[in-house]
């Protein structure tokens, strides 16, 4: 990741499904960081994301992740839905090459007004994790 006075770093974000953009060989080793906001439980099978993430990153690469497990497909009985405890979820990560350099749970909200009287706060997972 180039640094921010640095000319050459490279940016994604893609609508679409991310396992069909970037479960793709070119991919593989390309990116130097990855950041996933509000992103592991939307996933049908949370081990397919984890380990195309594992693919992006080539050893020394950087994951930063913030968000709850709320599972989005868990109530739709006709969708696949693999549904882990945050322990199970750390557990495959490290089964995946990774370290865990820091992790907590933090208070956060997400498409908030927050001058409104109503709010929505989620106790989310934070995570630094290295590839090995």
């Amino acid at each position: 990741v180039a640094d921010a006075g640095e000319p050459g770093g490279s940016f994604s974000m893609c609508a679409g499904d991310f396992l069909e953009v970037y479960n793709h060989p070119r991919e593989r080793g390309a990116w130097q960081a990855l950041v996933t906001c509000f992103f592991l439980d939307t996933a049908h099978d949370v081990f397919e994301y984890i380990e195309t993430i594992s693919k992006l990153l080539p050893t020394g690469g950087v994951w930063l992740n913030i968000g709850p497990l709320l599972w989005h497909f868990a109530d739709q009985m006709q969708e696949r839905s693999i549904e882990l405890s945050w322990a199970d979820v750390k557990a495959v990560i490290l089964a995946y090459g990774f370290r865990i350099l820091e992790e907590r749970d933090v208070r956060c909200t997400y498409t908030t007004n927050s001058r409104g009287l109503m709010q929505q706060v989620y106790t989310a997972i934070f995570f630094h994790a290295v590839k090995l």
